[in-house]
């Protein structure tokens, strides 16, 4: 018996998550935050995001709602407030700075890339890259409705106001 229990402890040691109780000696579930995915077809209309992350970027930002012409914190990411919001079958559009802790790491990005919004439902729901673009910073054609539902990210490729922008389009992932 207590052969069997030394492996049941040695298997746990090597299981993230997963730790010995407080005497050591029985295996217990450590609290891990597990994440509930919607698919963004199932939303049952516009739904609030909270959280823009791009994992394989390190990128993971709360969002604000955004105001044309307003300056805006290196801090968070923000909607533009004509833009849909997720489960709204249209475009949804996140705009920030190109600097660390925003989205410097965004000219990184590629095709097959996974985004994930946290929504005010408690939920998320994934999104893949499947295009970029580099325009001019006054290109607004970016901003206006699709027909079919998807994600805009966009950020700056240089210092100046009128700089060119990185446009990140990303569909849902399922």
């Amino acid at each position: 018996m207590a052969g069997l229990l030394a492996l049941a402890l040695s298997f746990a040691a090597g299981v993230p998550g997963l730790t010995t109780g407080p005497l050591g000696d029985s295996p217990v579930v450590s609290s891990v935050a597990a994440t509930a995915y919607s698919r963004v077809s199932s939303l049952k209309g516009p739904t609030r995001a909270t959280t823009v992350t791009v994992p394989r970027l390190g990128i993971s930002m709360p969002i604000r709602n955004g105001v044309p012409g307003a300056a805006i914190s290196r801090r968070y990411a923000y909607h533009y407030p004509t833009t849909s919001w997720p489960g709204g079958r249209s475009n949804s559009y996140f705009y920030a700075h190109a600097q660390v802790g925003a989205f410097v790491n965004l000219k990184y990005v590629r095709k097959g890339d996974l985004v994930t919004l946290r929504l005010t439902n408690g939920r998320s729901v994934k999104y893949k890259v499947t295009a970029k673009y580099s325009v001019p910073w006054n290109d607004g054609r970016w901003v206006m409705p699709t027909k079919s539902e998807r994600i805009t990210l966009q950020t700056c490729l240089g210092p100046h106001t009128t700089s060119r922008r990185l446009i990140v389009i990303a569909v849902p992932a399922y």
